[in-house]
């Protein structure tokens, strides 16, 4: 028998909200039939939404509860405004659930900021880790390859790189690979590159025994599957993670306007759109979304607040996967026996 699934969806606080997400979690509830998912956000604007989809089977149904939620978590507003005065937000209150064992993991598309900092105040972090950190996969040539941070923290001491790196491990460990590859983002490979900061980091993961340590990376690495897990500050990091996204965006465009010049183009990329179908769905970023706030004692998602319901499906099936993986006790376990 088949364990259900606990999922916590925030469907407040994005560009679309919350029409698009909540079509897309009964898709999602459609092709993942142990999953459970309570909906938190406005209720009258989650009915209409229901009534509006044309994707629920009545079965789906049956595994889709809802909360009201008075009040929404602005993408302006500061973490510390949201820690003070959002308590009946559909952020908070998909947090708490979490936090109180009501969900296994949460999604939301909100601040990231605020959610951050409700996270690690109702569901807390892993000891001995001082700050999460941003963690999503990167489409890569070879093996898996997850990088972090992606923004949660734009500055970090070498010991929190050094525990970037742990929690990337931890993360790489969940999904059946042992021992992680782990590299630290610089300007170059050689010894002698990047700042004081990134040596001193570069020492303190060459002594960690949990992973092997492959050195500098440059960026590149990112995509050739060179190793497991890449290592940044989450200034460095978001910058290389949006330069990616606007990248794909391109290309894409850039091909359909090649594609769509003349008639005989056009007649060509009637084929190519046909025959690699699979490489452009490779190629868009909605289906890479959903990043793992990883660090915390429970399973948190950041769903991209822009996203499509494409996207929003995707980022459902990070939180159902990590749920199941559940990373943070790889992390924690690591932690109390070292």
């Amino acid at each position: 028998m088949v364990v259900p699934t606990y999922l916590a969806v925030d469907v407040m606080g994005g560009d679309a909200s919350p029409h698009l997400f909540v079509s897309a979690t009964l898709l999602f509830l459609k092709h993942y039939p142990h999953a459970r998912v309570t909906l938190f956000g406005d209720q009258a604007a989650i009915q209409a939404a229901l009534t509006e989809s044309k994707t629920a089977l009545p079965q789906s149904l049956n595994r889709l509860t809802t909360v009201h939620c008075a009040q929404i978590v602005s993408p302006n507003e500061k973490p510390s405004s949201a820690l003070r005065h959002s308590q009946q937000s559909s952020m908070w209150m998909s947090l708490l659930a979490l936090a109180e064992g009501r969900a296994d993991a949460v999604l939301s598309p909100g601040n990231t900021g605020a959610l951050m900092a409700i996270a690690r105040h109702l569901v807390g972090t892993v000891a001995g880790i001082e700050r999460p950190a941003i963690c999503k996969p990167m489409p890569t040539l070879g093996r898996c390859c997850y990088v972090l941070d992606l923004g949660a923290n734009t500055a970090a001491t070498a010991e929190q790189l050094e525990q970037f790196a742990l929690m990337g491990a931890a993360l790489v460990e969940s999904e059946g690979i042992s021992p992680a590859l782990v590299g630290l983002l610089n300007v170059g490979q050689e010894a002698h590159k990047g700042t004081d900061l990134l040596r001193a980091a570069s020492e303190r993961l060459k002594a960690c025994s949990r992973y092997r340590y492959a050195g500098y990376v440059e960026g590149d690495a990112l995509y050739t599957g060179a190793v497991n897990v890449v290592v940044c500050d989450g200034f460095t990091g978001n910058i290389a993670l949006k330069a990616s996204e606007g990248l794909a965006r391109y290309l894409a465009a850039d091909m359909r306007r090649y594609f769509s010049t003349n008639y005989w183009r056009k007649l060509l990329g009637f084929g190519v759109k046909h025959f690699a179908k699979g490489w452009f769905k490779g190629l868009n970023p909605a289906s890479y979304n959903g990043a793992l706030l990883i660090g915390l004692k429970g399973v948190v998602v950041k769903s991209h607040g822009g996203a499509d319901g494409a996207g929003f499906y995707a980022a459902l099936k990070v939180a159902l996967e990590q749920a199941e993986r559940k990373p943070h006790s790889v992390l924690a376990s690591w932690i109390e026996r070292s």
